[in-house]
């Protein structure tokens, strides 16, 4: 069976995870710092690293004992003959490699002109390595949530040390991470939803961690970096469902186990896949249909879509707009009770774009969320936003359930887009993570300009005092903010549809 070298308390946190499986705490931790290692890492040219078979040197195995596995590799980081920074990775462990129980092992390396003047720095396990000698935490920002592959592959110790003689120096490793067990349960804390989680993202502010599994019993295994008093936000989904978790000033120290147990809120009216929608790796999820509003003949209120492929649309020219015709007046008021989900670019100037003026100057002023009328954390995309998520994910034109539109595959799915789905293959396709954005039409003032073959959805982004941003596609094109001379043209007053996000 593989084993690896740890430096973590992995046997006793996989034990006390399964303990706390049931347990509903908002924030239990388990917290099993490390006492000193005791052990003789001796690394040479040819020399074998041993470790101390006593009871301080805990790690996967149930008697204790830290072991090698067989094709296991080591980094070291050295300086060459000219100067340069060289790394070099061991060769592959074998079974001759490894003795006494496992317990040591030689590493060989093939370094090229060393300079023994200089010191050298070790790196395990080497995948954890880059080119140029520093740690690859890049390795960090996507792992599988399983304590197999966190052991194997991301459980980062380095120590640097000065060469002994001709020979590379002892050294006993420093683990420079800390290690979460993850269990997850619903709000009320009466129910354990960790075997339904497909994917996770866990953000200090400065670093982030995203979880891509099969559903599957936990906990679900993450490392990080370090933290002292951060403010971590969690988020995870079935396919279908979002939770999130906020925790105030946590300290995660390295070389340190943690179990936690988190009840977390499910995010009401939020589809359950993950979008990345920058270069830095912000995420965000989706509404589950475009924005809406209705008059009551007193008041306005905002909701959305039922389905995602729900739309109204309409030439905005009669008195029913809830079959279609949703004109407004002037003024802002509504001429009959109904719905709309067609607006105008919104400002303070307007009530959210709901006004039927063909002038861009009278949406004049920045821009005002519509998410505001939804709740906290909803928000509209910005232009460079909707560009990085088009071209950075997998879409296409289909039709469901008749209607047609854009579909967007999440992060981690680059599934071909069918030429149509049913409500139940969509139904799937959803639960999957995959958005649907309807080609609701859109509006000059109060003339319709094209219904149901062309979508327009505004960005949060703008040009100049009387156009904005938007995005705009047909069945056979696709025209995002990157052609920015058709957008710096498009009046405010034209009306597009509006489908909102909450970042994760």
């Amino acid at each position: 069976m593989k084993k690896t070298m740890k430096f973590l308390s992995m046997a006793a946190l996989a034990l006390t995870g399964i303990m706390m499986a049931g347990c509903t705490s908002d924030d239990d931790i388990i917290n099993n710092p490390q006492q000193s290692e005791n052990k003789d890492n001796v690394v040479t040219l040819t020399t074998t690293i041993s470790m101390d078979g006593g009871t301080q040197t805990r790690a996967l195995t149930s008697s204790g004992v830290k072991t090698f596995a067989v094709g296991e590799t080591m980094a070291v980081i050295y300086k060459n003959a000219s100067g340069n920074t060289v790394k070099a990775e061991s060769l592959a462990l074998t079974n001759v490699d490894i003795a006494s129980g496992s317990k040591s092992a030689k590493f060989t390396f093939n370094l090229e002109s060393p300079n023994n003047t200089k010191g050298v720095t070790y790196i395990y396990p080497a995948a954890m390595a880059k080119d140029d000698g520093t740690v690859n935490y890049d390795a960090l920002s996507t792992q599988d949530g399983t304590l197999a592959t966190l052991s194997s592959n991301l459980d980062l110790a380095t120590k640097t040390a000065a060469w002994n003689g001709n020979s590379l120096p002892a050294a006993t490793l420093d683990n420079l991470l800390a290690i979460l067990a993850i269990t997850l349960n619903n709000s009320e804390g009466t129910s354990e939803i960790t075997s339904s989680i497909t994917g996770m993202t866990i953000s200090d502010g400065k670093n982030s961690y995203t979880v891509t599994r099969s559903a599957a019993a936990g906990p679900i295994y993450v490392a990080i970096q370090p933290t002292v008093s951060a403010d971590i936000k969690i988020s995870a989904t079935t396919g279908s469902i979002i939770y999130t978790k906020s925790l105030a000033s946590k300290d995660y120290v390295a070389s340190n186990g943690y179990n936690l147990s988190w009840k977390m809120t499910q995010q009401e009216g939020a589809l359950g896949g993950f979008f990345t929608v920058d270069s830095e790796g912000k995420k965000v999820c989706f509404s589950k249909g475009n924005l809406q509003a209705t008059y009551n003949g007193t008041a306005w209120s905002w909701a959305f879509a039922a389905n995602q492929w729900d739309y109204i649309g309409g030439d905005e020219s009669g008195s029913d707009p809830q079959t279609g015709n949703n004109f407004i007046n002037g003024d802002g008021a509504m001429s009959a009770n109904g719905t709309v989900d067609l607006f105008g670019w919104s400002t303070s100037a307007t009530t959210f774009g709901i006004h039927n003026s063909t002038t861009g100057s009278t949406y004049s002023g920045d821009f005002v969320d519509w998410g505001a009328n939804i709740g906290t954390g909803w928000r509209t995309l910005t232009k460079d936003e909707w560009t990085y998520l088009f071209t950075n994910h997998t879409k296409g034109w289909s039709t469901i359930a008749g209607v047609g539109g854009y579909v967007i595959r999440p992060d981690g799915v680059s599934t071909a887009i069918e030429a149509s789905y049913s409500d139940s293959e969509w139904a799937a396709q959803e639960a999957a993570g995959s958005v649907f954005l309807p080609a609701a039409g859109g509006r000059s003032g109060s003339v319709n300009a094209v219904t149901g073959s062309e979508g327009r959805y505004w960005s949060s982004s703008y040009p100049s005092a009387d156009a904005a941003y938007y995005v705009k596609f047909t069945s056979g094109s696709l025209e995002s903010s990157s052609s920015e001379e058709s957008l710096n043209n498009f009046s405010r007053s034209n009306g597009c549809s509006v489908r909102l996000v909450r970042d994760l």
